[in-house]
């Protein structure tokens, strides 16, 4: 799959409706490919307690770059209002999640030993505060190999609640996680994936075929991905965007 089509099928979730936290990375690309699409009217909040009901002037870069939602920008209140006040009554959470468990518990600190770690990643921000207050939480896992999604990830950066309903996109699907953790969604060429999971020991059979993205959305993701390209995004930069 196409980093378009994912973002396009990430860019749904949006648009199924209601007020959604959206945080950076994957989710903001998410997010503007949205308000191109068809579907039910959404806001996004962001940490710093910006809010965005359109798409603003420019791909935002940070959860302070308010010129980039010229527009379409409102103010809800600062950091600790969106985490901890409003966290509860978001209709979903939308992060990214660059490593990931089966049971929807982030790593956004780094791979390894904290002595020595072999990865370092960017840190989690306000995660852990507003995952473990969503409802529903949704994960976007934009990489082309699927390995960082692991049985246990080495350190929690941000986990769910026990009763929240957690699921994970891929480019090959979509996977149900938690204590009881499924592939719901497949693509065609999705048996990398399968596989993955099986050796996890996640059940993978019974997933519903992934629906087709149509050239309009695949058009307005790679629009997006084009305008982030010229932000600074690296996942944008790549030539898989048609």
């Amino acid at each position: 799959m196409t980093t378009a089509d994912f973002l396009v099928r990430a860019a749904r979730e949006f648009r199924r409706g209601g007020w959604v936290f959206t945080g950076f990375h994957w989710p903001v690309l998410a997010g503007q490919c949205a308000y191109a699409l068809p579907g039910a009217p959404f806001s996004q909040v962001f940490e710093a307690g910006a809010s965005a009901h359109r798409s603003g002037a420019d791909v935002p870069t940070s959860t302070t770059d308010y010129p980039a939602f010229a527009g379409g920008f409102g103010w809800l209140g600062g950091t600790a209002d969106v985490l901890l006040a409003m966290g509860h009554r978001f209709d979903r959470v939308v992060l990214d999640a660059g490593n990931v468990d089966l049971r929807g518990r982030i790593n956004s600190s780094y791979l390894g030993p904290r002595e020595r770690p072999t990865v370092r990643l960017p840190g989690g921000g306000g995660a852990a505060d507003i995952a473990a207050a969503a409802r529903e939480l949704v994960l976007l896992h934009g990489a082309t190999d699927p390995r960082r999604i692991v049985r246990a990830v080495e350190h929690v950066t941000a986990a769910p609640a026990p009763d929240a309903l957690v699921r994970l996109h891929t480019r090959w699907g979509v996977v149900r996680l938690g204590a009881d953790p499924r592939l719901e969604e497949v693509t065609p060429d999705g048996e990398v994936l399968r596989d993955h999971l099986t050796a996890l020991g996640v059940p993978v059979d019974g997933a519903a075929p992934r629906p087709p993205v149509s050239a309009a959305e695949r058009a307005a993701a790679v629009g997006v991905l084009r305008r982030a390209a010229v932000r600074g995004y690296s996942v944008a930069k790549g030539t898989d965007r048609g």
